[in-house]
């Protein structure tokens, strides 16, 4: 959340640590069959993986008195810092003809970091000055639950309609040890937080189609704008993704995917902008049984 991180973790670690745990313990479980996979008919379709990602994010936090705050390229001002990513995607596929489908979807990443900045940034009705070493923190958590209809349906491909909503978390700091003359020296130390939860509705389209040698292709699109209460915007997410299942419990995935949102919000927490966008390929471990 919006705490800061003690700990620096760096995706370039976690894929591959992930990808080595689920890979000596998902083959050796109980449920592991010799059958061949079925990616268009099977119940279930787990993945877990990581992004290497690039990633756009804007904030403007205004003040109590709704004063305008500076606008904040984050990753120009903070860079990545330390810096995680993790998402997680499940399907269960249900009905006698498999044409219907509940999706639902994990994705949080994080970041902190301190830098001096060159310039007086206003935050939440708080300045910190030009030539202040600040700290920033990051993190956003999106979660989706959506319902597909397969409305064609073949033997190695299906098309599929999609309605649902995300739900996006959002949880931002600014701190510092800010140094103030006022007819001698003195320091304080100050810290705004501007955070904010909403809910997004979303419709899309899906594509799936499956090729020899447990190979198969999703491709998607999700797109909804709207004003709900505080909030006032919309979200995009596009993705596609191949995806290797030699085996039920042992798959391996590659996709690209391009994620953004883009609000205004008069909140309690949080009155001002948030415009963010995650761009860049994947790589995922899955299983479908």
């Amino acid at each position: 959340m919006s705490k800061p991180r003690s700990s620096a973790r760096h995706t370039a670690g976690l894929g591959p640590a992930v990808f080595a745990v689920l890979g000596v313990g998902l083959p050796c479980a109980p449920a592991m069959s010799a059958d061949k996979p079925d990616l268009l008919n099977d119940s279930f379709f787990i993945a877990l993986g990581t992004y290497l990602v690039d990633s756009d994010t804007d904030l403007e936090l205004k003040g109590d008195a709704g004063e305008a705050g500076t606008p904040i390229d984050w990753n120009r001002t903070f860079g990545e810092g330390s810096l995680t990513r993790i998402r997680l995607d499940g399907q269960w596929r249900f009905g006698d003809s498999r044409r219907h489908k509940l999706r639902a979807l994990w994705f949080d990443t994080d970041r902190s970091d301190s830098k001096t900045v060159d310039r007086d940034i206003d935050w939440g009705g708080e300045t910190f000055p030009a030539n202040t070493k600040i700290k920033g923190d990051l993190e956003y958590q999106v979660y989706e639950l959506s319902y597909e209809y397969a409305f064609l349906r073949r033997e190695t491909w299906e098309l599929s309609a999609s309605i649902g909503a995300y739900w996006v978390s959002l949880n931002s700091r600014l701190s510092a040890t800010v140094t103030v003359e006022d007819g001698g020296t003195t320091t304080r130390g100050v810290s705004r937080d501007g955070s904010f939860d909403v809910p997004l509705p979303v419709l899309g389209l899906r594509g799936q189609w499956v090729f020899p040698y447990n190979l198969s292709l999703d491709v998607s699109g999700q797109y909804f704008t709207a004003s709900i209460d505080e909030y006032d915007g919309d979200l995009q997410n596009y993705r596609a993704t191949f995806t290797w299942q030699p085996h039920k419990w042992i798959g391996l995935g590659l996709g690209y995917d391009w994620f953004s949102a883009d609000l205004d919000v008069d909140a309690s927490k949080f009155d001002g902008n948030a415009n963010w966008t995650f761009s860049g390929p994947m790589i995922y471990y899955s299983v479908s049984f």
